[in-house]
């Protein structure tokens, strides 16, 4: 398998003004993804548009960087402060420590204790552990600022962690839902953002795998075949990451491991499996 550095890079790069863009639209930012994509080649502001967002755009590349350095390792609690110390940087005088400071220590026990459950947990599928982390931030809100933004990334970190790509490549009606989506699952209902974090992370490995060249792809039927293996080991092999499976068009394709060495092991598991 071959990927061109450059068209790695490029793929990066989209994933990342994707992500600000949208993320920062839920929020309610009128950028762009032009006038984002700007933003992070040339640190240029925009006459008329609002600064908060403009340095939300700029601190996501850094935000990103942060979490790249870190994806080794799950969510901690320094980390998530320090992420968000990082995205609110000269929007929020209190970046990086939680609201309410009389009561900071109670804050730093519930998040702390609520990321070592999360992080322990094998019951939840990744993607179920990244939305249960937006319900429970959107739920107790910690920070004065940032607080949908930074779950956002934090859920990013842990995917990343657990070897998924996740981007928000999304139209303005599904960034309206996932905004709906997101609000639900903070009062509980978490599988509708399931549902929308699930088709993210996908397009984002659909679109690397479109850039991929010579990638050795085949149908589930034939890689049955070809290791002389029956659906249910074949189903056994996807589950515990053994095998790596691609889901598209509502069929099963099984992907060359040599893809492991981009995406750290990237496991796209449909939920039904």
């Amino acid at each position: 398998m071959v990927l061109d550095r450059n068209s790695l890079k490029k793929i990066l790069r989209d994933i990342l003004v994707e992500f600000a863009c949208t993320s920062n639209a839920i929020e309610g930012s009128t950028l762009s993804l032009e006038e984002t994509s700007k933003i992070i080649e040339s640190g240029n502001d925009f006459l008329g548009k609002a600064p908060y967002f403009q340095h939300l755009t700029f601190n996501h590349v850094n935000a990103f960087e942060y979490i790249n350095m870190n994806t080794r390792a799950p969510p901690s609690i320094n980390g998530v402060l320090e992420l968000h110390g990082i995205l609110m940087k000269n929007i929020d005088k209190e970046a990086g420590s939680f609201r309410n400071k009389n009561s900071g220590d109670k804050m730093h026990r519930k998040v702390d204790e609520f990321l070592e459950k999360v992080n322990q947990d094998s019951e939840y599928h990744a993607i179920e552990k990244a939305a249960i982390v937006q319900s429970f931030f959107h739920q107790i809100r910690p920070f004065n600022y940032g607080t949908g933004s930074t779950s956002r990334l934090i859920a990013k970190w842990l995917l990343n962690y657990h070897g998924y790509i996740f981007g928000l490549d999304l139209n303005d009606y599904e960034i309206k839902y996932y905004r709906k989506c997101a609000e639900k699952a903070g009062r509980g209902t978490i599988y509708p953002l399931v549902s929308m974090m699930t088709k993210c992370v996908e397009g984002a490995l659909d679109h690397l795998i479109s850039q991929v060249t010579r990638l050795n792809i085949v149908s589930i039927e034939d890689a049955m075949k070809i290791n002389r293996m029956n659906l249910e080991q074949m189903y056994e092999g996807i589950r515990s990451g053994m095998i790596k499976a691609y889901k598209k068009d509502g069929s099963i394709y099984i992907i060359n491991q040599g893809i492991d060495k981009i995406t750290r092991g990237a496991e796209i598991l449909d939920l039904i499996i």
